[in-house]
């Protein structure tokens, strides 16, 4: 009774394995500027302009977004990642950094926020990975404002490029 019981569960095992695949969506190069700027700390620092791409053609389960992310000055500190489908020029709680010569806005986290990852520079370059609902959500419908929280930023400006970035999305069961 216990063999054939084995047998079945493991068929069924191998059929929903079988039934799921990846895809991956090249995502563009994005530029982030940022410096320490009074009233930004504890902040996440999205660009003025949304990650935009293709979409799957298929609807994602699952999503894992990998990368490097480099800086233009050397760093010794840890950057946060998070991803928000709405506009954050449309909320009334984000700063506009335009101000400072920053194409970016400065939002407290909130609801629309999804903390998706962390790259730990010790140098120039950090490699990322990161998941999450709305990045994921995002990856479907082909874009998404990916925004950074750093600490111990220098008062000097610096751009981090996140380059060589890829989506590997997970789709079926």
């Amino acid at each position: 009774m216990k063999r054939p019981l084995l047998w079945l569960l493991g068929s069924l095992l191998l059929t929903l394995a079988a039934c799921s695949f990846t895809v991956t969506v090249d995502i563009p190069e994005q530029r982030f500027q940022a410096q320490a700027l009074p009233n930004t700390q504890g902040r996440i620092l999205y660009p003025k302009e949304a990650t935009r791409f293709n979409p799957p053609p298929v609807a994602p389960k699952s999503v894992v977004l990998t990368g490097t992310l480099e800086a233009s000055q050397t760093l010794n500190t840890t950057i946060s990642f998070y991803v928000r489908l709405e506009d954050p020029s449309k909320e009334r709680t984000c700063q506009d950094l335009s101000l400072y010569g920053i194409p970016a806005y400065a939002c407290p986290v909130g609801p629309a926020d999804e903390k998706v990852g962390e790259a730990q520079f010790q140098g120039t370059q950090a490699s990322l990975t990161l998941q999450g609902a709305k990045l994921t959500q995002g990856i479907a419908q082909g874009q998404f404002w990916l925004g950074l929280e750093a600490q111990g930023l220098p008062s000097r400006m610096v751009t981090f490029t996140l380059k060589n970035a890829k989506a590997t999305v997970t789709v079926g069961l």
